[in-house]
């Protein structure tokens, strides 16, 4: 045992002999890199122009310090940016009816990073037309109803508040708890011939002051609409349009030419005709 220690201890004196060499070792350098300034805002951007479907507004980017030598605009919706709004100019339109405007400016200078400020928003957008007609309508339901009627009711509202509908025409409608110009109805399909020999129960109708919504067109659309791979909602502000329009006295109509648009009129559950779907009145039919 002895024997066998004896080299490991020599080579261990050896290496405790050796000159020792010390490697300096630079501290890092900062993980932090230097930011550079942004520009000052001294008096805030701001919009002009009236708040009005159809009119224009201009954006002022305001007072910045030291001066500005680039600036990039984007428009906002409710807070929420508009997609593809980027210039000095924004034309409102009728998705910005009811909402309110601000512009987003964001600004640099040669040596400085982009700085942002919004203005503050406008009032809140208002119809092209203003009111020339008001109507209002009670909602009931016939028959075994299987969705939800609160969700009828706030989305047949949403439809007719819509600036694209028969409000762009300047037709008001409000909902009322009972009684009414005409009542909405939510109707199961066997119960749709009940209110006349004319209603089918694959489609919907308008009965005199009735404006007859059957229910399975309501919750799965038609087969010509989803083949087409149309949205839901779409179908269900059409259907609304439609037979709304008939109460105001409007009667069917064809389609005006391939690859148009086709009128909120025409018949767009059954079919197209090489027209192209539109939930919304055209502005011939308003």
């Amino acid at each position: 045992m002895h024997h066998t220690l004896r080299p490991v201890l020599g080579a261990v004196a050896l290496l405790l002999s050796l000159p020792t060499t010390v490697v300096a070792v630079a501290a890092p350098a900062s993980a932090e890199p230097r930011l550079a300034p942004v520009l000052v805002n001294i008096e805030a951007p701001s919009v002009d122009g009236r708040a009005r479907q159809g009119r224009v507004l201009r954006a002022h980017p305001g007072r910045w310090t030291p001066q500005r030598t680039e600036t990039r605009y984007r428009w906002l919706r409710d807070g929420e940016r508009v997609r593809g709004a980027r210039e000095r100019r924004y034309r409102l339109g009728a998705l910005d009816v009811g909402a309110r405007i601000s512009v987003e400016v964001r600004v640099r200078a040669e040596g400085h990073a982009w700085s942002t400020a919004v203005s503050a928003p406008t009032r809140r957008v208002a119809y092209a037309v203003p009111v020339r007609r008001r109507v209002t309508y009670s909602v009931a339901t016939r028959g075994r109803i299987t969705t939800s009627v609160a969700v009828f009711r706030r989305q047949a509202q949403e439809t007719y508040d819509d600036a694209r509908g028969w409000r762009a025409g300047g037709t008001q409608f409000r909902r009322v708890p009972r009684g009414g110009d005409f009542t909405l109805v939510l109707a199961a399909a066997p119960t749709l011939p009940g209110f006349s020999a004319g209603c089918s129960a694959m489609w919907s109708c308008r009965v005199g002051r009735f404006v007859v919504i059957n229910q399975e067109r309501w919750k799965h659309a038609s087969p010509a609409w989803n083949v087409r791979g149309q949205a839901l909602r779409d179908y269900r502000h059409m259907v609304v349009n439609h037979e709304t329009g008939h109460w105001l006295g409007r009667g069917h109509v064809g389609c005006p030419g391939p690859g148009r648009l086709a009128p909120v009129m025409m018949q767009q559950s059954k079919g197209l005709s090489g027209c192209r779907f539109n939930p919304w009145p055209l502005p011939g039919e308003r």
